[in-house]
């Protein structure tokens, strides 16, 4: 429940001073702050300028009227409640105030305890209102932080975040800017609503250092007029700063149109809590990054590892690495897929760090009980990452690379579409990479001779379609061998190999 640190603030508005006297008395026993005016114009500006609850005015007061006075409270304070007074009250005057946003209409003369009770009434339903709002606020984060738990991108929780924020802010358009908190640059812009707004909203480099510098967590706001259809209407820029352990990491942007051009408490609030779901999705962002880069070199060490005791495998993982990347670009996988690929990749004879040096360095071909423990190696690595959740991309890499398309391969038999397609890539830059490389028992094979060993075991080794793409790379010349394995190779015989028939992925 929302508490109050201050008394509640009513103003009262009558031309007739002994009616203001009157009132102030009448309340003078409750807990209130009581202003009252006898010039109108003196209230619609401390009304525009001070913190405001509760307005009572007359109707009619000479050249000024209720219905400014119920307009500015209601532009000034979006939740304040308002009660006109008349002594000449009509059916007709009664709708129209309470259309216009009033919350009572009290007819001259009325009993001060039918004054206090209205007033009582109102001040509840303005309460009501406020903790609703509160709570739709306290909704929305669930939603949003129950979203953060999920598997989700930042992207993508950020733009949910910005639709959440829109919706209950009733705006026209939202930006969510991510700043680096060293750099002040913009490095993540995500909209939702009507239209764009400006590039960087209204983060301009004032509003920057107000929020760096200050750390002040309330929303910068400004307005602007524009005419529309005929009629000028008021629009309002909001910039609700983003704080990450006190550190400032961007803004939501609003652009608000056709309402009153103040904010209420309750909406503050609601955009306070919707920056915080914005702040803690980034901080886990920034902490995933970071742990990522460190898991990442993690798995370049342990990769270093497997490489330092196979000293005829140096440089395979990074070769196989690039291979398999240039064959999943070509068949249109995207930045994230990429970078799983990159990571099985690099840890995918990570097992062998289970197999004995004696086999992994023998100079001769394996007998058959040291190739069966050389066979181990998938599972063995499995059970190396088993329980990181971060490595589970890396799995049908670890798992799959030895299965053969006609189901001859190994640890489990796999076969065609049932070997994971991860797996099914991996196997074809593993063996090209495999035989132009150096092993123990011989030299690295010429282009030719590795191009022939895959078109020879199209569709029983290795899956035709990621055979196919390979062979366009290499018509295509994408493929640096020279870089690769310090030799050239001539693709000119390639250029001019058939495959009886081409196969799609």
């Amino acid at each position: 429940m929302m508490t109050r640190n201050q008394p509640i603030s009513i103003v009262v508005v009558d031309d007739e001073k002994y009616i203001c006297n009157i009132i102030v008395e009448a309340l003078s026993s409750e807990k209130y702050d009581v202003r009252a005016f006898s010039d109108p114009a003196l209230a619609l500006t401390h009304i525009e300028q001070n913190p405001v609850d509760l307005v009572l005015t007359d109707l009619v007061m000479g050249e000024h009227t209720g219905v400014q006075v119920l307009e500015t409270a209601l532009a000034s304070h979006g939740d304040a409640t308002v009660i006109l007074m008349t002594a000449h009250p009509t059916v007709q005057t009664a709708i129209s105030v309470l259309r216009k946003g009033a919350y009572d209409f009290l007819v001259k003369p009325f009993r001060l305890e039918l004054l206090k009770a209205t007033i009582k009434r109102g001040l509840e339903h303005q309460q009501v209102v406020r903790e609703n709002l509160h709570l739709k606020g306290q909704v929305e984060f669930l939603k949003v932080a129950g979203a953060a738990n999920a598997d989700i991108e930042i992207d993508d929780f950020l733009a949910m975040v910005a639709r959440s924020c829109r919706k209950e802010m009733d705006a026209t358009a939202v930006g969510i800017i991510e700043t680096d908190p060293q750099t002040k640059e913009v490095v993540r812009k995500i909209y939702a609503g009507e239209e764009e707004l400006p590039p960087d909203g209204v983060l301009d480099n004032a509003t920057v250092d107000k929020f760096t510098y200050t750390r002040s967590s309330k929303p910068s706001i400004s307005k602007d007029e524009i005419d529309a259809d005929g009629e000028t209407r008021t629009r309002i820029w909001i910039s609700q700063p983003i704080f990450v352990r006190r550190r400032f990491h961007g803004v939501i942007n609003l652009l608000i149109e056709s309402r009153f051009d103040r904010l209420t408490p309750g909406e503050i609030d609601v955009l306070a809590i919707l920056a915080n779901s914005a702040a803690a999705a980034i901080a886990n962002y920034r902490h995933y990054e970071d742990l990522h880069t460190s898991y990442l070199q993690a798995i370049k060490g342990l990769a270093n590892a497997i490489e330092a005791r196979d000293q005829y495998t140096a440089g395979h993982t990074d070769r196989v690495t690039k291979l398999a990347e240039l064959i999943a670009r070509q068949l249109g996988w995207d930045e994230r897929r990429i970078e799983h690929l990159i990571m099985g990749c690099t840890l995918h004879d990570i097992g062998k760090l289970g197999v004995p040096d004696g086999i992994l360095n023998k100079p001769d071909r394996l007998t058959d009980e040291e190739r069966r423990k050389m066979q181990t190696h998938p599972e063995l690595g499995l059970k190396i990452i088993d329980g990181i959740d971060l490595f589970r991309p890396a799995v049908p890499y670890i798992i799959a690379h030895h299965e053969w398309y006609d189901g001859s391969g190994y640890p489990r038999g796999l076969k065609g579409e049932g070997i994971p397609i991860e797996g099914r890539l991996l196997t074809v830059a593993d063996t090209l990479d495999a035989i132009l490389s150096d092993r123990p028992y011989r030299k690295g094979a010429d282009l030719e001779v590795a191009v022939n060993e895959l078109v020879k075991y199209r569709s029983t080794q290795f899956d035709p379609a990621i055979v196919d793409v390979l062979l366009d790379l290499l018509r295509q010349g994408e493929i640096d061998f020279a870089a690769k394995y310090g030799r050239e190779m001539d693709v000119s015989k390639i250029a001019a190999l058939k495959v009886s028939e081409k196969a799609s992925v």
